[in-house]
């Protein structure tokens, strides 16, 4: 099982999605922050890392992924995550007031949080 799920992992990291999927899971990160988009982009960033180093070496690296393409989407995805949360809470937040204030378990949530930062 567990060699099976490297395979999977190492097929993705060598394959140009893995631009695509790193940019979705850190924009996604945004909004759901149970999401392991931190360990993908250190995946896909060690082996870009590793190819660049058998480069060096004069070894012609398999398909591994570009770096500085690694951190420019996973950056970009961060910054417009961020923007958009600030979106929706510029917009929303006096509907999302009402909503918290008609229920005390939600009130109590948000006293609680607001105490703890």
């Amino acid at each position: 099982m567990v060699v099976e799920s490297l395979g999977v992992v190492g097929a993705l990291v060598s394959s140009p999605w893995i631009y695509a999927l790193v940019a979705v899971s850190v924009l996604l990160d945004i909004f759901l922050p149970v999401l392991p988009s931190g360990v993908l982009v250190i995946t896909a960033a060690t082996a870009a890392a590793a190819g660049s180093g058998a480069a060096a070496a004069g070894r012609v690296p398999q398909d591994v992924p570009d770096i500085l393409v690694l951190t420019l989407c996973a950056a970009t995805a961060s910054v417009l995550g961020d923007l958009a949360v600030y979106r929706l809470a510029w917009r929303g937040g006096a509907r999302l007031d009402r909503a918290i204030a008609r229920s005390r378990r939600l009130t109590t949530a948000q006293e609680r949080l607001g105490g703890a930062l």
